[in-house]
């Protein structure tokens, strides 16, 4: 039996997208988000009100704040669809084994976090041309749509050990949620320490604010390069030999009953 292409799984993926909320759901968070980031605009603190300023925050507030959440409930949301909506019977008439399925939902939590922070750079710019801020300029746009793109997609791969449990264990997504959340607000922490922090690591290398006023912490690209290699082979592991419950369950039940003989 020939095998489906891990790019149909995805499009089918996204395919299913269209019948869920999730999208708003991301919208909101967006948004909440870049409203967080933009208030400090507003302080009277002495500090110059810039378009750097509203930017570097949007990055901080999404790695620390609220994409840890963001991506481990929509993660868990994608994987636990197959369950609650009783679908998995579905699954059995094609050949694509349940890990293949959920690498291609992780690929497609990828892609939705892409979406979601090129979302929130536009935002940004948006608020920053209403609110008539100076230094927006077409490189410092381009600029920092890059770092919160990459940051993100950072923050994506720090969180890919939480993302792959909450997948596997669809009981999980609750629990992997708020402990995204925690995971991502200790990264407002600062010390040597937080060189080898993975959710830190994001910020490292593309916050330019980070550690800066601090002269007890310097922090290395190099160890925040290697923090989120480790967690990107704790991932590959876990994937490869984290045995999934409930979806697995659930399968084996449809092919029972698919396999039970019919009539008298």
């Amino acid at each position: 039996m020939m095998k489906i292409h891990m790019y149909a799984v995805i499009l089918t993926e996204m395919e299913k997208l269209k019948r869920y909320s999730i999208l708003r759901a991301g919208l909101i968070v967006v948004l909440l988000s870049d409203l967080f980031s933009f208030v400090p605009v507003f302080a009277d603190d002495g500090v110059r009100k810039n378009f750097t300023l509203v930017m570097n925050n949007i990055l901080e507030s999404n790695c620390t704040y609220f994409f840890p959440a963001l991506i481990l409930l929509t993660g868990g949301f994608i994987a636990r669809r197959e369950y609650t909506d009783d679908t998995l019977k579905n699954i059995l008439t094609v050949p694509v084994s349940l890990r293949r399925l959920l690498l291609g939902k992780m690929t497609v939590l990828l892609f939705l976090t892409i979406f979601f922070s090129i979302l929130s750079g536009l935002l940004g710019i948006f608020l920053c041309l209403a609110a008539g801020l100076p230094d927006l300029t077409l490189p410092f746009i381009a600029e920092w749509m890059g770092r919160i793109v990459l940051g993100n997609v950072l923050l994506f791969a720090a969180l890919l050990p939480l993302t792959i449990v909450s997948a596997f264990f669809v009981n999980a997504v609750y629990v992997c949620t708020a402990a995204g959340f925690v995971y991502g607000f200790l990264a407002t922490m600062e010390g040597s320490p937080m060189n080898y922090y993975p959710v830190k690591a994001a910020l490292i290398l593309f916050d330019p604010q980070c550690g800066a006023g601090y002269d007890f912490v310097r922090y290395s690209k190099e160890g925040a390069c290697l923090s989120l290699l480790a967690v990107f082979l704790i991932s590959i592991v876990l994937f490869l030999f984290l045995r999934p419950s409930g979806m697995e369950a659930s399968m084996k039940k449809a092919s029972a009953k698919a396999a039970r003989r019919k009539g008298w």
